[in-house]
């Protein structure tokens, strides 16, 4: 009579711990579709968002609202410098320099820059 008494107990056991597995299975695959769901609504959101940066940026509506906003306009070809009208930093004895407004403390090197034709 024990045996069968333990043997009761020993199988309840083992299916109120089978049912709580189950449980928590259930409750991972809901989790799972919620977090689906969710996954699937932010792509389309960032679809969504992709779409309307892409309306917002067209070079078209720049341009017209850069001049009517902002007054500005296309630069003219004849404002638009060859490199050679840029005047360069001459170098020092040393390779060392230090500017009129840097403190007494600093020194800086200023490294002379090749034009390539």
């Amino acid at each position: 009579m024990r045996v069968f008494v333990l043997l009761i107990l020993l199988l309840s056991l083992c299916g109120t711990g089978l049912y709580m597995v189950k449980r928590s299975i259930d409750a991972r695959y809901a989790e799972l579709a919620r977090l689906r769901v969710d996954i699937q609504a932010e792509q389309d959101n960032h679809s969504i968002l992709q779409a309307e940066w892409a309306w917002l940026s067209r070079p078209d509506r720049i341009m017209r609202l850069s001049g009517t906003l902002l007054e500005m306009t296309p630069i003219n070809a004849n404002r638009i410098l060859p490199i050679e009208a840029i005047p360069m930093r001459p170098s020092s004895q040393t390779g060392k320099d230090r500017p009129a407004s840097a403190p007494a403390g600093l020194k800086t090197t200023i490294n002379q820059i090749e034009v390539l034709p």
